[in-house]
């Protein structure tokens, strides 16, 4: 593809990562994002996935960012996608690498209801 490159790669839109979506915009324009610099950008959009998205179970692994805004929960790999949808739609490229494990490897550090409630496969981000 003709002067597509790397940066072009990591700003794309795509199921998961899906950034035009209109609340991630409102949320985006609401913060004012976009007025900061490219660090104090990624800071605060890291501080708001961190602190002000809780921690739970979504549905699945491979919901769209905006289904883990809406939800206002989510894991390490659901908190991945949306950190990663809003730096996106700010201007700033990113990528994940990841691989998936079963759970039952996880079986012991997770327990009970949480270790039930929990997804079958997990993409571990690395």
């Amino acid at each position: 593809m003709k002067g597509y490159n790397e940066v072009d790669r990591y700003m794309q839109e795509t199921n998961m990562l899906d950034y035009s979506d209109a609340q991630i915009q409102k949320l985006i324009q609401n913060r004012g994002w976009l007025e900061l610099s490219d660090f104090d950008r990624i800071k605060a959009i890291y501080n708001y996935v961190r602190d002000e998205i809780l921690f739970g179970y979504n549905i699945d692994d491979s919901i769209p960012a905006s289904k883990v805004l809406a939800d206002g929960y989510g894991q390490c790999n659901t908190k991945g996608t949306l950190f990663m949808a809003l730096l996106r739609a700010c201007n700033i490229p990113c990528r994940v690498h990841g691989f998936t494990i079963d759970k039952k490897l996880q079986k012991g550090a997770m327990t009970g209801l949480v270790y039930r409630s929990a997804p079958r496969m997990y993409y571990i981000v690395g």
